[in-house]
Order: C-alpha cells, then structure tokens, then sequence
C-alpha cells in the first residue's frame, strides 16, 4: 500500500489515513511504521481504533538545526513531547492520545515542517504493519455458532467481523475485527501448514475440516488486498434425506436408473450438492454398488452402507476431473459423482461413461434447463456438436435446475424445473438441434415442470410469498398466465393440438 498526500496534508493526517487503510485492509495493528524519504512514523497502540499510545516521528533535519532550537519551538505546544538528536536524525515522541485529540498536534507538525531537511508534503507514504492485534478469533465456536443460527455459510476476512449467511442474507457476528494475523491463524487451525502453503503459493485453494459433531466444513480460501481471506460453507455430518428436501419425488426415481447422465445445475448456493448427496445416499442404503465420487474438495462425507463408495478429491487423489473419469471406468464403478462438468474433456468424459451402462450424476453452474443443453453441446467445436447432440440424448436422463426461495416463516425451500431425458419428443429435439423447443416441452409434458408452474405451486400451497415467487420465474407476466391456466401457444403446437 502506498498513500499519496496533498500539499494541504499534515503527518498527522497522513498517521490517520494509514491507520485507517491499514485497519481495513489488514485488520487493527499493534505496531506499525509509515514511511517516507526523510521522515517515519512509529506507533503503537493496543486499541488503535479508539486510541494511540505512543507515536514517535523521525526525521532528517535542516543542516545546523540543534535539539535544543526544536524543544523550544515545540513549548506552546499542547502535549509534552521528548526530542531527540542521534547521527544526524532527530525524533520527536508523543504521549498517548486518542482520535479526538489529534487537530491539538497541528503545532508539533507545523514545528516540523520548519526544521525537516524536505518538505513532507505532497509525499508518497507507504504504511507497513510489524505487529497486529489479535481478536482471539475462535474457529470451532464460530462453527457451533453457525450451527446454533443455522447459517449456511461464514466469510472471514482481515479487516473486517465474521459474516455469516442465514437464509441467504449476510449478518455480522458481533465480535471484534479480524487481523491478518487472525487469518493465518485460522488457515492454519483448518488445514495446516500445508494448506497454508498452498495458499500463499497459489493465491487460491480449497480444502475440507471436520467438526466432529456438527459438520464438514468446505473452506475456500483466496487473496484479499495482500492478505488472507475464507469462504466457508457448513455441511451436515450425514447426507439428507430426500424428505427433508421438498424436492419433487421424480428426482429420487432416477436413483432407480443403472445407467445415463443426470444433471443438477443452478447457481453457486442454490443447493446442487445437497441434492446430489441425497441421491448417492439413497443408492448407498439400498442398492448394492460401487459409487466413485469425484470432487473439488469433497463435501459430504459418506459411510458405506450396502453400497462401496470411494471418494477422490482433485489435487489431492487425482489431478482432474478428466483424469479421473477416463481412470474411473476401470475401477469397476455402477455410480460416479463428478464435482463439476467445468471443461470438454470432461464432459466428454462423463457422456463416455454414461454410454458404457453407469448412472453418472455430475452438475453445471447454468440457470435453466434448456441452458445446460445448450452449454453442454457448446463446450464442443463446430464440427462436433452432430456428435455430442446424438450422444446427449440417448444418454441424457434428466436435468433439474434448482432456485433456493424464501420460506413462508423462515428458512429456504428449493423451486425446481425438471427436464426428463429417455422420452422420444425430448431425444427428437436434441438430435434436430430444435434445442428452444424443450422448454415448451417440458412445459406442456405432466411429467416435467418449468420454473414458473413450479412457483406457482409453492405460491398456491402457501408456501412462499408472491413476490418470492415471481423472481423465480421468467417474468411476472409468466406467473399470471399459469395462474389464470392459459397453455402457451407454442406448448400446444408441441402436443399436435
């Protein structure tokens, strides 16, 4: 951090703006220096927001000027300052004062200004903490604390208090701001040294911890201004039930399924794992297989049942998501969870083995269930996207898109649109490209439903408020015409009518 200062700036409003920026930026210091040609700045302070207790100024003086010529201009000053004169560098050191007090210090700066070798104005000032204050931050009761509010995720970062996320909006923890000594401390207490390592080496990462008790945490941790910074996401120690999901029970019948690709996709926090893990867990207690998950980093963490489940975190037990897959297809797999199709080889990957006769489950970060067709296909060059659309969909069986709502009373409720692969007018579309068509199939298909008739049920059953949901549909004009039952135009033209 640098500071650049006006002719009108004072060292003391130079020591007020580096603190400041310093507090926000890397939490509060307990020592720290800010330093330019000619001049520093040495303070420390236990409380710097509240106040300063010791501040000592050092500086170059014009040739000839004496200890005794500074003392004496310093007199009509308001505090009682020390000087000192060592190998041609004079200090001059105050008593502790708070903020409010800092205009009276205009005289010590003016005195200053007089004798200093050059000007300090117009400078560039650049601040660097030696040591910060510690909050005394504790992780595991940061975690029991989420738990206790039933939050679903916690964000610390130097300079600022813990925020935690309760049914999707951000809160405070009323608790003092973190350092970025807090910071590396809490890296550490998470993941070691290595994760530590890792971090500053690589600016991102992502690992897991668990809290025996209450959950898996996924921690991502990257950068922030120079410093360390934790997105947290609380995970149940056990997998959900489909029931405590209030997703619709079609979703659970594709666990039935011995072979295809199903995919779960919405936005970061719209509840795509939590889903997934409540399907491979389903499988867990009832069929006899092998389940490979695939993940970055492993979020659920599962107990075999009547299935064998291995799981592989990417860096850690393989190197991608790709590796894995193609890997995969020799270890003898019936299921196989992959974290994310982010990339072609991927995806070519998972329709692969999709072919071969396993039920693969993966996800997309898309918002609708005709956008994860058209994403999947256009991760492919020009000249194969005939190919990929003609593998889609005999393969493909089913896509839900998940929108996380608000809850009549609290808490959240998952508003779906279903796509169902397998059906004839569904593959018919896919392989003629005709990819918009599916919306108004799925619209007008009883077995499927879009985000709009979806709203509309949670609205009807009294679940959720207008407003609610409205935002998960199209648009209002949608809502109001499910509402009143009028069928698009196009929907019936799909059904011949």
């Amino acid at each position: 951090m640098v500071i650049g200062t006006r002719s009108s700036n004072t060292v003391f409003d130079v020591f007020r703006i580096a603190a400041t920026q310093l507090i926000r930026q890397s939490g509060p210091p307990m020592e720290f220096e800010v330093k330019t040609q000619n001049c520093t700045l040495y303070a420390k302070a236990e409380n710097i927001q509240k106040r300063v207790d010791s501040l000592r100024i050092a500086f170059n003086p014009k040739d000839g000027v004496t200890p005794e010529a500074i003392k004496s201009a310093l007199e009509t000053a308001p505090f009682k300052t020390h000087v000192k004169m060592d190998n041609g560098s004079c200090s001059i050191t105050l008593p502790s004062f708070d903020w409010s007090q800092i205009a009276q210090l205009k005289p010590v700066d003016t005195v200053i200004e007089e004798h200093v070798a050059q000007s300090l104005r117009s400078q560039s000032w650049r601040p660097t903490v030696n040591q910060y204050r510690s909050s005394g931050v504790n992780i595991n009761w940061l975690i029991e604390y989420m738990e206790e509010k039933n939050a679903s995720d916690l964000h610390l970062r130097a300079g600022s208090r813990p925020y935690i996320r309760i049914d999707n909006e951000l809160e405070p923890v009323d608790m003092e701001p973190l350092s970025a000594d807090d910071m590396g401390d809490v890296v550490l207490k998470l993941g070691g040294e290595a994760e530590v390592k890792r971090l500053e080496d690589e600016r991102e990462n992502s690992f897991n911890y668990h809290s025996a008790g209450v959950g898996y945490l996924r921690v991502s941790g990257y950068i922030k201004q120079g410093t360390m910074a934790l997105a947290i996401r609380l995970i149940p120690e056990e997998p959900p039930a489909f029931a405590d999901l209030n997703i619709p029970d079609i979703v659970r019948g594709i666990t039935n399924h011995h072979r295809g690709l199903f995919l779960v996709c919405g936005i970061t926090g719209s509840g795509k794992s939590t889903t997934l893990a409540a399907m491979v867990d389903y499988i867990n207690a009832r069929r006899h297989s092998h389940i490979i998950t695939v993940e970055d980093p492993i979020e659920y963490v599962y107990r075999d049942k009547k299935s064998l489940i291995s799981q592989r975190q990417i860096g850690r037990d393989t190197y991608s998501y790709a590796n894995a897959l193609r890997g995969a297809l020799r270890e003898d797999p019936d299921v196989i969870l992959v974290g994310e199709m982010r990339d072609m080889d991927t995806i070519r990957a998972g329709v692969s083995a999709a072919e071969t006769g396993h039920l693969v489950f993966s996800t997309l970060h898309t918002m609708t269930a005709v956008d994860t067709v058209n994403r999947v296909i256009s991760y492919f060059p020009q000249n194969e996207r005939d190919l990929i659309r003609q593998e889609l969909a005999y393969t493909l069986s089913g896509v839900v898109c998940q929108r996380l709502l608000k809850r009549k009373g609290g808490g959240r409720i998952p508003c779906v649109e279903m796509l169902l692969g397998g059906k004839p007018i569904v593959r018919d579309a896919i392989l003629e490209g005709e990819i918009d068509k599916l919306h108004d199939i799925i619209e007008t298909d009883g077995d499927m439903t879009t985000f709009d008739q979806y709203a509309v049920k949670l609205y009807k059953d009294g679940i959720v408020e207008r407003d609610e949901a409205v935002s998960a549909c199209r648009n209002e004009e949608g809502f109001q015409r499910i509402i009143s039952g009028i069928q698009s135009s196009e929907g019936r033209k799909v059904l011949g009518r």
